[in-house]
């Protein structure tokens, strides 16, 4: 074990080679005197070649001239078998050219023979053991640095999986929350019943997907019509269920005698189911009931804390009614009043919800105005008539209307005319999330490497824009880093450039590290026989750049397409009789087709 192979301290170890043993002992001996450490001797360089052959050392010091095998051609083989000690070389007369040449290879340091003094001897052994340990520490942090990007990646990994969790949920429940908001609209009235020297217009927008807001127009009987409009407390899908339950359990009529009942009964044997059925929840509504007469022309009308009805006057006036009562689902013993009006001819009462309450304030404090100055009576007809009132939430939205809060009017008017219910248009259902691409490459960099994610299936339409960017970096002394975790499937194409890239990184003695192999594309590689790229593959994850581009997929001139897949499937026929045999029709027909393009 040496200081560079270990984060301790251990004796170092230090390897002598001269083949003058008076000179080896007194090297031995300055050296002992100084600190522990484990020294051996060596008097040729075949000798040494056996001992660092057998374990590695810390510093080599050598002589460049021995009889056989001289210090430097021995350096030259250590590099390449056994690297990892500082040399020392010791230079005599007519050596220098070649101290030269070793500090050329990375020598550390070099002395002149003969030694004339030990002290600077010590020293270049002490820098290189210091050295050493410096090498030994880095080798340290970039583990714990691996070892920390490995953990920092895989909660990477796993916080991405819980985001891809999270969005199918959300998306989920949004396509959930658009369905529900088609059935709601179901529930809401698309028509009116026939109603002789009366119409009815409605305006309904949910701030949401669903909302809390409700309204219907029921006909009882031949003369009797109710007009229903409610406000369940809160947003969204609970507020949406509790009008839904409201509307559900209203005793419209006398289960005995088929009578309408009152409007101040409804409310009293519907806020008494309701109370029963949340006793502690909090949850609560505010509902204005009228019950029309259409023969006598008269309105009898409970309010449950709902915001004021507006009875507009064919004079011009306006006059609020009031809430007769508490919300419903507050007080389980609540009593509700009634008030009786009689509507004249061109006479009109006005229900609305709390969100258009909240966007008419009036200059005196109370929306009734500016709610009646937005209607302009006589100007609008039809459907149209209560559009004014959306006035204030126009370009809150792309798509649509989109108050705040839910919106809901209903206006009787007492005239003949024609009425219109206008509920919007329901959000379109989900469309499916766009899907990333079947075959993509991304690109990046780092300080020292071109890094290359291969997404999904990677095949020849990208083969050659990934065989460019990996040889241009290669061609510029740069590492390769191919990332393979987001990818199930590769072709024959790819396999085989990928093989020639590894070979050509090789050659150039680059790392071209294949990180994140799926089980699916290592099954290809070894069927393959394709060694020389598992070679390259490693277990441990960097993470990749924040910022990486689409490499592009424009295709090649035919000529050079056929050369791409010649060369790829030569590659793979290369590896194995196996291989040959598959790949020869292919690679006959690639080669005709070569043959008979233009050059």
């Amino acid at each position: 074990m040496t200081l560079h192979e270990t984060g301790e301290d251990p004796h170092p170890s230090i390897l002598i080679i001269d083949d003058d043993e008076d000179l080896r002992a007194l090297l031995v001996h300055a050296l002992r005197s100084d600190e522990p450490c484990e020294i051996e001797e060596a008097a040729s360089a075949s000798e040494a070649r056996e001992r660092l052959e057998r374990r590695a050392f810390d510093v080599v010091i050598t002589d460049l001239s021995m009889p056989g095998e001289g210090g430097l051609s021995l350096m030259q083989w250590s590099l390449e078998h056994r690297p990892g000690p500082s040399w020392i070389v010791l230079t005599g007369y007519g050596t220098f050219d070649t101290a030269v040449k070793a500090l050329q290879l990375g020598a550390f340091d070099f002395l002149s023979k003969p030694i004339q003094a030990i002290e600077p001897l010590r020293n270049a052994v002490g820098n290189a053991l210091a050295h050493q340990r410096l090498l030994a520490e880095r080798d340290r942090l970039h583990a714990e640095l691996r070892d920390s990007n490995d953990q920092l990646q895989q909660q990477i990994e796993q916080v991405e999986d819980a985001c891809r969790l999270l969005q199918q949920q959300a998306d989920t429940i949004r396509a959930d929350l658009q369905r529900a908001a088609i059935i709601q609209r179901a529930l809401l009235p698309h028509s009116t019943p026939s109603l002789s020297d009366f119409h009815v217009n409605a305006l309904y927008r949910p701030s949401q997907n669903v909302g809390g807001d409700l309204y219907d127009v029921v006909r009882l009987d031949d003369r009797h019509v109710v007009l229903l409009v409610a406000d369940a407390s809160g947003h969204g899908l609970s507020a949406a269920m509790l009008a839904v339950l409201f509307r559900s359990r209203l005793p419209l009529v006398d289960p005995d005698t088929s009578e309408p009942r009152a409007p101040r009964d409804v409310f009293r044997d519907v806020n008494g189911s309701l109370c029963e059925a949340f006793p502690t929840s909090g949850l609560f509504l505010t509902a204005a009931y009228c019950l029309l007469d259409t023969e006598r022309r008269e309105a009898t009308i409970a309010s449950a804390g709902h915001p004021p009805l507006l009875w507009l006057r064919h004079h011009g006036a306006i006059e609020r009614i009031f809430h007769t009562g508490p919300a419903l689902g507050l007080t389980p013993d609540a009593d509700f009043a009634e008030q009786h009006i009689v509507l004249e001819p061109g006479e009109s009462l006005l229900f609305y919800s709390d969100g258009l309450y909240e966007e008419f304030p009036g200059e005196t404090g109370h929306p009734s105005e500016a709610i009646a100055a937005a209607l302009e009576p006589g100007v609008q007809t039809g459907a149209s008539v209560l559009q004014p009132l959306l006035a204030p939430y126009r370009g809150l939205s792309q798509d649509r209307d989109a108050p705040e809060d839910d919106v809901t009017v209903l206006m009787l008017t007492a005239s003949a005319g024609s009425s219109a219910l206008d509920n919007g248009a329901p959000p379109p259902l989900l469309e499916p999330r766009a899907a990333v691409r079947d075959v993509q490459t991304l690109v990046g960099t780092d300080a020292w490497r071109t890094i290359l994610s291969v997404q999904g299936r990677g095949d020849w339409t990208q083969s050659a824009a990934f065989s460019a960017e990996c040889t241009a970096a290669i061609g510029a002394g740069r590492d390769v880093m191919v990332d393979f975790a987001l990818c199930r499937q590769l072709d024959s194409t790819f396999l085989g450039t990928t093989h020639l890239l590894c070979m050509l990184a090789d050659r150039a003695n680059l790392e071209f590290r294949l990180q994140g192999v799926t089980p699916a594309v290592e099954a290809l590689f070894q069927e393959l026989g394709m060694e020389s790229v598992i070679d390259h593959m490693v277990p441990s994850m960097l993470p990749l750049p924040t910022k990486m581009e689409a490499l592009g997929v424009a295709l090649p001139d035919p000529s050079a397409r056929a050369l791409l897949l010649l060369r790829a499937h030569e590659g793979l026929a290369a590896l194995s009789d196996r291989n040959r045999q598959d790949f020869g029709p292919l690679l006959t027909q690639l080669r005709q087709e070569l043959a008979s393009l233009p050059r």
